[in-house]
């Protein structure tokens, strides 16, 4: 990524990997770089990651997804077909992320940010267990809440209700169009869930989670799915199709997955590391009231909530929080692993 215009200090705790300090994205930078922005759009973040949500979007939506006229009356066994294929696709991907990473421990602590390992005998957590209540929150609530709103979609689709697209180049284009949108969609429905009551009421649950693994990412209250899996809604009033909806909610499933899993890179083989969690969201698990949304869309920088990863940007936080009644004389907050 292209260097920053002014020098930021790397963060070293005690515990834990501390990558160096990232910056937004070229064309937010001073001066713009729209050039670059293309070029770190396609290598930074499309790449790996992004693309394989797209493949697995479409390999979803193309093989083990029901036809349209299924959904034309709404039933409990079309919600529940959907919701078992979501079951058995985040096993897969989110679970083998948690058995590479945190069973079978591959890499160890390497690039790991926090220096521990998920909680265990914790009555903060359902059933006492920090893995259990993820699983559950995230295949029952997370699976079940995106299954029912996929299946209202697809009636609406199936009724021709709403409109569709049908010419592949548009079809691709609001795919990309998906991760911006996305961008507003969670920053605006993240601010909100930060406010009482209903942080206390939903966004609590997720927040339990200072050390995150890959089953934190959608590991939310119900009432907290209900918004954040609300994204296909937005083919209400823009062009969409369903297969665009049952891209959304997959990317909404499964991208949480790798930034929440607790580690910077994954190692491949000896030599190799491929990015792997996101230490902008990272930081808000580990800080609270920093880094609300997505890094692709940089709100925060625009509200003053960034938090970079360094020294300075942290000093920035500490002298912003210290008024707060929640933080210590050095303006940390006191959190619960």
């Amino acid at each position: 990524m292209h260097a920053m215009t002014a020098p930021r200090t790397r963060l070293q705790r005690t515990n834990g990997y501390d990558p160096e300090p990232f910056d937004v994205p070229p064309i937010f930078q001073s001066p713009s770089r729209p050039g670059a922005m293309v070029t770190w759009f396609i290598t930074a973040f499309l790449w790996p990651q992004s693309l394989l949500w797209i493949g697995i979007g479409a390999l979803t939506y193309h093989v083990f997804t029901p036809g349209l006229d299924r959904f034309a009356t709404l039933g409990i066994d079309d919600v529940s077909i959907l919701w078992a294929r979501n079951v058995a696709l985040m096993l897969v991907v989110i679970g083998g992320q948690h058995y590479w990473l945190h069973i079978r421990r591959a890499q160890g602590m390497e690039f790991k940010y926090e220096g521990r390992w998920l909680a265990t005998n914790r009555k903060s957590f359902t059933f006492d267990d920090q893995t259990r209540d993820n699983m559950f929150w995230t295949l029952v609530s997370g699976g079940g809440i995106a299954a029912f709103y996929e299946s209202v979609m697809f009636g609406l689709y199936a009724d021709k209700a709403i409109g569709q697209l049908d010419a592949l180049w548009a079809i691709a284009l609001m795919t990309i169009a998906v991760f911006f949108i996305e961008g507003v969609h969670f920053y605006a429905n993240h601010r909100l869930l930060h406010v009482d009551p209903l942080y206390r009421w939903f966004h609590a649950l997720h927040h339990r989670n200072v050390n995150t693994g890959p089953w934190t990412g959608i590991s939310m209250h119900p009432g907290e799915h209900l918004l954040y899996l609300s994204l296909p809604f937005v083919f209400l009033v823009i062009p969409g199709s369903p297969f665009l909806v049952t891209f959304s909610l997959v990317y909404l499933m499964l991208s949480p997955s790798p930034s929440h899993s607790g580690f910077h890179r994954f190692r491949i083989g000896k030599r190799h590391t491929v990015h792997g969690g996101d230490l902008f969201h990272n930081l808000h698990h580990r800080y609270f009231e920093v880094n609300y949304g997505m890094l692709l869309l940089p709100m925060d920088k625009w509200f003053g909530t960034f938090h970079d990863g360094s020294l300075e940007a942290h000093e920035t936080m500490k002298t912003r929080r210290r008024a707060t009644p929640d933080a210590d004389d050095t303006g940390e907050v006191i959190a619960d692993a």
